[in-house]
């Protein structure tokens, strides 16, 4: 995964904390950064979920869909930096809320 992928008008970035789990199995653990202050918004930095497929799909919305390794946990998420929600969707059931609502969910996932 590369080091950032800006928004369409370059305001936010998901930046990645890349490491090696075990050999040639990486993690590519995503922050959402607003660039005018350098301020996480969103991070997932906690257990071992990384980055599968990330993509903007306006100025302030982006979709990430994460996998918690070794990769039989997964989930997608959609962040509208715009207002402060999102929502996060995995095989069994869904969550809609306030960034921090849809963090805790996440990492709750087992």
């Amino acid at each position: 995964m590369s080091n950032a992928v800006f928004s369409p008008n370059r305001q936010y970035k998901l930046r990645f904390d890349s490491y090696e789990m075990r050999m040639s199995h990486w993690i590519d653990q995503p922050s959402l950064i607003r660039v005018q202050d350098d301020v996480c918004l969103f991070a997932l930095n906690q257990d071992d979920w990384s980055a599968w497929e990330v993509r903007w799909l306006s100025d302030s919305t982006i979709l990430l869909v994460m996998r918690k390794y070794p990769g039989l946990i997964d989930c997608t998420i959609e962040l509208n930096v715009g207002t402060n929600e999102g929502q996060a969707v995995s095989r069994r059931a869904s969550v809609a809320g306030s960034f921090s609502a849809v963090k805790s969910w996440v990492l709750g996932l087992t």
